[in-house]
């Protein structure tokens, strides 16, 4: 079925916390997409790390930390 519709399991590598499997799956209908821009990623399931490696994980269940952050310049993204 993934080879055609996006699965939860299939996307749900766009949501680990390193680079660069957050730059695959892009995709929420069609797969074909990231298959055809070369931004399909799929394996081991287990070795998925959910979460943002550029954040303060110590302050990742505070709320108005999570809130802020968007307007946090601090923040730099990783490359």
């Amino acid at each position: 079925m993934s080879y055609v519709i996006v699965t939860p399991g299939m996307h749900r590598f766009h949501h680990h916390r390193e680079m660069p499997w957050t730059d695959t799956n892009y995709g929420n209908i069609l797969s074909i997409w990231d298959r055809l821009f070369g931004t399909f990623l799929y394996d081991d399931p287990s070795k998925i790390e959910f979460g943002l490696d550029i954040i303060d994980e110590t302050k990742t269940d505070v709320l108005s930390y999570q809130l802020g952050l968007p307007f946090d310049k601090r923040v730099t993204y990783k490359k």
